[in-house]
């Protein structure tokens, strides 16, 4: 073979090296995702519960997608995050998740099969050639495995989108028996959890996916029932009786877990004045090792914003102000799963706690969340008046305080020197009997969890944590990790006037100083190459 000819063969041998070279990294790559992740928390990267959940898939899961072509913003990157989000599930599922992305359009077979899955179209207003009209859009899709199904109607939050995929592929390998029982309190001037507004209207969708929720009315005859997973007592105006008490003490002593979220200072927003309360709770809690103080906690640098009326002229309107008596815990438990990847907390008219020096063998405290230094707590306030919490007042106490506690482990019951109450003349049973039976009391507690925090209002002012926090309860973490990293923004630390001062100072200077300084330096460089081109010295 000639020369020419060796030179061709070769030429033709590498091409055919680098193509088998391209089809082989592709399929590797089909199989084996990677991705380099600069940020923080890795935010743009899987999760490593994702991985776990889509490998240990026994079955095929096929998730179809109904994504509009086209979309304007804010989706116009829609479609194309969602596709490698899904991808990247795919390439960790050994095979068994198959995916399917269609645009409906006016198809009438594509359309009917949506609608047959529960998905409807959303509106979107599009402006073009200055007309603005609403177009019928598609964002949804629906996971099938086996014969179940999960759909996700509206894929329009992105940094959600994570969670959302894995929060449905783990309800759809959950089986119906495993699914935890959440309960709450009512009676005793607690929120309207059934039709509850707002906030938490958005939280209990949430839970209801993965939770049977129950309202539970206590003080009647019999125990909460043992089906009951885990308890949450949010906020009672109202003492509870001792049967309600002695109800909650005997379901922690059989091992449910149950959060607790109590204040002490109820306020009036239209006449400003503030009211005590008291939920009874308090000697159930300081027994176990929480002391619930009657106060409340303020900061004027670190917090909140809320609207109140201000008058301007003649006319009144609602303006956002930043309020002391909403304090914004940045200090908490990186350590803890219930708050990684939190960065703060609201704390709307908080009661401070204390954990207790001793507590029951076994027992683990340990504090989720502390206001700043800059804070205060006042015993006896008569006033929420915004304008009236400007400077400090005579009998304010300086902080940091504990606002969200957790004990861990076996507690000891409060009623161990004391006898059973009988039930509330006008309650009813606890279960469908007339006349449940009474079980024994329990005086050495089972393992538990239990959470106490010192503002109601928390609640409706912290969903990413009480998503947490349930799953938490039921002992079910592995999607807390997904849901954090899309929980909050990063804020910025609070800053002191003088510190704001100086920053302002420098970002006024700091510019035109680095300009005059590298003026300065070019213009003495070009002096000393003059006078070495003219013979000079240096």
């Amino acid at each position: 073979m000639t020369a020419r000819g060796n030179l061709l063969a070769n030429s033709w041998l590498q091409l055919a090296l680098v193509l088998a070279i391209v089809v082989l990294a592709n399929l590797w790559g089909a199989e084996h995702f990677s991705r380099l992740d600069v940020t923080q928390d890795r935010l743009h990267s899987l999760d490593e519960s994702s991985k776990r959940l889509v490998a240990s898939l026994d079955r095929p899961l096929v998730v179809k997608a109904w994504i509009s072509k086209g979309l304007s913003a804010p989706y116009n990157n829609h479609e194309q995050i969602i596709r490698d989000k899904l991808d990247e599930l795919q390439a960790y599922s050994g095979g068994r998740m198959k995916i399917s992305v269609v645009d409906p359009g006016t198809d009438a077979e594509l359309l009917a099969e949506a609608q047959k899955y529960g998905l409807t179209p959303l509106e979107q207003k599009v402006t073009e050639s200055n007309r603005s009209e609403l177009r019928r859009i598609w964002l949804g899709a629906v996971l099938l495995y086996g014969d179940k199904q999960e759909v996700l109607p509206a894929l329009t939050d992105l940094s959600a989108l994570e969670y959302d995929l894995a929060s449905a592929i783990h309800r759809l390998k959950q089986k119906p028996k495993d699914a935890p029982v959440l309960a709450w309190t009512v009676g005793n001037g607690e929120p309207d959890l059934v039709k509850p507004e707002g906030p938490l209207r958005e939280m209990m969708e949430q839970l209801s996916r993965k939770f049977v929720l129950q309202p539970l009315a206590l003080g009647g005859a019999g125990a909460i029932p043992k089906e009951v997973d885990a308890l949450l007592v949010i906020g009672p105006q109202k003492p509870l009786s001792d049967r309600a008490v002695y109800q909650i003490d005997q379901f922690l002593m059989r091992g449910g877990a149950a959060a607790v979220f109590v204040t002490h200072t109820r306020p009036d927003l239209r006449t400003y004045r503030a009211t005590r309360t008291s939920s009874g709770l308090e000697p159930l809690l300081g027994h176990y090792g929480v002391q619930t103080n009657r106060d409340i906690v303020m900061d004027r640098v670190q917090n909140g914003v809320m609207r109140f009326p201000v008058r301007v002229g003649n006319r009144q309107s609602t303006r956002e102000v930043n309020y002391a008596l909403i304090p914004q815990a940045t200090d908490l438990s990186r350590r803890n799963v219930l708050v990684s990847g939190l960065d703060g907390m609201l704390f709307p008219f908080t009661s401070s706690l204390k954990i207790a020096d001793t507590l029951n063998p076994g027992v683990e405290a340990e504090v989720l969340a502390r206001t700043s230094a800059s804070s205060g707590s006042v015993q006896d306030l008569k006033t929420v008046d915004p304008t009236q919490l400007t400077g400090v007042l005579s009998s304010e106490k300086r902080g940091p305080f504990e606002v969200l506690v957790t004990l861990n482990g076996p507690l000891r019951s409060f009623f161990e020197t004391r006898p059973a109450p009988p039930p509330d003349p006008d309650a009813a049973p606890m279960t469908e009997e007339d006349t449940p039976e009474e079980p024994a009391l329990i005086v050495e507690g089972a393992p538990t969890r239990l959470v106490v925090g010192g503002s109601a209002d928390f609640v409706a002012n912290n969903r990413a944590f009480m998503l947490n926090l349930c799953d938490w309860l039921v002992q079910d973490e592995s999607l807390i990790g997904i849901r954090s990293k899309t929980a909050t923004l990063p804020m910025l630390a609070a800053t002191s006037p003088r510190e704001q001062l100086a920053w302002k100072g420098f970002n006024l200077l700091a510019g035109p100083l680095a300009l005059l300084a590298f003026g300065v330096a070019r213009q003495l460089w070009f002096r000393r190459r003059a006078r070495r081109a003219a013979g000079g010295p240096a």
